[in-house]
């Protein structure tokens, strides 16, 4: 069992951090605090806090802490499940933590590697991998970093973080808390999988700093904490089998896992996290395809041939129903097209999108065998968009990022009418195998419901968004009904109520649908150990006691 250390960080003042007291002030004041893109709305809160670094964050939790003051964790804002909503006590937000702290490569992985705040955003990110200027990168690295920065510099390299997660203004904290993952996870996998250290600040001010590969669970599975202060605290991590699939819900486990896992996709409920070591890729050249299909049923065969197809590596591998065809086709659509696409074909009643490393002077042979599964399936590859240059693949994701846009307008319209109605989203996720059975499950529901429903998404992965807009509140409370459906079918496929956006405050009855009571006991264990008067993202995840 290894022991982890706490860091001594330099003690600051409670009273000399900026906060502002008062829920009619800081309704009045900071409205954008109360809320997140989930559109949950706050119950109260009385304090707000401004961190500026670890020891200040650190006197916060810690005042806190000895309060029993609940504190919600608030970073870019961007969530779907009401993490970041306060319902009482205090909000920190860590919007001050924005700093990218350095870049070096690590020979033994032989990987470049980029240290930043848990506040950068990922465009900020994805600016700097373009860009590599400076940034603003603090005085105090040393030498050795700044070499090796210089060095970054002068790559000829084109680098850019695998995750991809959709939201470009997420803070990267805030994905790391959610596991969160994008349309290249089919590929390159989720968040997790390009984490290579974390520092994370805990409810009693104590700090962590986390390495990827250096504290691993005992074969009893334990790990043991020492904090400053002398005492330890002994983590018995949880027993139970994570699905095989794609998934952002519940704490991670595995059999002597690494410490640094059990804080990904935790949602903020064991710690905070301040800093965080990415690992980069150099981009190769793509080709980029939209392929359109006679039917929905195309879609699947095609998808499941082309995961099978091992000549091919796709990157992502996107659906666009029927009717999210027939949305991209109105004429709001049409009329403001930015994007120079040709139109859609009116045949068209699907179409998968997907991206890999193409050589157009090597490449044919990729070529020859995309269009023989093309043809498998009964489609016509001379039915597609298709680019490798910079332009087409920026334009081809565009298109593919409309859809949720114009499905918030509508919803947007609608609530004009009915203000208390609001966009349901499905995030369920199912093994390989039963690929065909939730699509048909979801389309039979759907259709039988009457009503308003778009599907598009990560079919690559199992992972289809079934977006229903209701019309009215009863529509909203039928959609509910629906969705609960779609949880119990998936959790009984062997797969996930949350494939990417967490639990949050919104999912906790899909969560107990998925894990026993037991399973969330051991969950609430290992939090009581770090966080012992549950002060942190209360709510979130983990269900309130009675």
């Amino acid at each position: 069992m290894n022991e982890i250390l706490s860091l001594a960080l330099p003690v600051v003042s409670y009273e000399s951090i900026k906060c502002i007291h008062g829920f009619m002030q800081i309704k009045a004041d900071y409205p954008d605090y109360v809320s997140d893109e989930s559109k949950l709305t706050s119950g109260s809160f009385e304090t707000i806090f401004f961190p500026k670094n670890e020891p200040e964050l650190a006197a916060v939790l810690k005042r806190m802490n000895q309060q029993s003051t609940p504190v919600t964790i608030a970073g870019a804002r961007t969530g779907l499940v009401g993490g970041s909503v306060p319902m009482s006590g205090a909000l920190v937000s860590l919007e001050h933590f924005n700093q990218i702290l350095g870049v070096h490569f690590d020979v033994e992985m032989r990987e470049w590697r980029v240290e930043l705040q848990a506040g950068v955003n990922l465009k900020q990110l994805d600016l700097f991998l373009k860009s590599r200027k400076d940034l603003d990168l603090p005085i105090e690295i040393g030498s050795k970093t700044l070499a090796e920065f210089q060095q970054f510099q002068q790559s000829p390299a084109d680098f850019f973080y695998p995750p991809d997660p959709t939201e470009m203004s997420a803070s990267i904290g805030g994905t790391v808390a959610t596991n969160a993952s994008g349309a290249s996870t089919f590929r390159y996998g989720p968040t997790r999988s390009w984490i290579r250290g974390l520092r994370v600040v805990l409810a009693n001010g104590e700090c962590l700093d986390i390495p990827r590969g250096k504290f691993f669970a005992s074969p009893d599975g334990l790990f043991e904490v020492k904090y400053c202060d002398g005492s330890s605290a002994t983590l018995i991590i949880p027993h139970y089998t994570p699905p095989s699939t794609k998934n952002a819900a519940g704490l991670y486990t595995e059999p002597g896992m690494d410490l640094i896992d059990l804080f990904i996709g935790s949602e903020g409920v064991l710690g905070v996290i301040t800093r965080v070591e990415v690992a980069v890729l150099e981009r190769t050249q793509k080709l980029s395809m939209i392929q359109f299909l006679e039917s929905e049923q195309q879609a699947i065969d095609l998808t499941i041939a082309l995961r099978e197809e091992k000549d091919i590596q796709l990157d992502y591998l996107e659906f666009f129903s029927t009717s999210t065809l027939s949305l991209l086709r109105s004429p709001s659509t049409t009329t403001g097209n930015s994007l120079e696409t040709p139109g859609i074909p009116l045949s068209a009643r699907a179409a998968l999108s997907f991206e890999f490393d193409f050589d157009p002077e090597n490449d044919d042979d990729k070529l020859a065998r995309l269009e023989s599964l093309i043809n498998s399936v009964g489609a016509d590859m001379a039915n597609s968009w298709a680019g490798f240059e910079a332009r087409d693949l920026e334009r081809f994701k565009a298109f593919r990022h409309q859809v949720p846009e114009m499905i918030n307008r509508i919803v947007a319209e609608k609530k004009m009418v009915f203000p208390d109605i609001h966009k349901l989203g499905s995030d369920m996720a199912v093994p390989d195998k039963y690929l065909q059975d939730i699509w048909t499950f979801y389309k039979s529901a759907c259709e039988g419901s009457g009503l308003e429903w778009y599907a598009f998404g990560h079919i690559g992965n199992n992972h289809i968004h079934v977006n229903i807009i209701p019309r009215n509140h009863d529509e909203l409370e039928q959609g509910k009904a629906l969705f609960e459906e779609f949880a119990r079918m998936a959790v009984a496929m062997g797969g996930t109520v949350s494939a990417e956006h967490g639990i949050g405050k919104i999912k906790g009855r899909y969560f107990q649908m998925m894990y026993t009571p037991q399973d969330i006991e051991e969950m609430r264990s290992v939090k009581t150990v770090l966080d012992p008067n549950n002060i942190l993202n209360r709510g979130d995840m983990l269900p309130i006691r009675n």
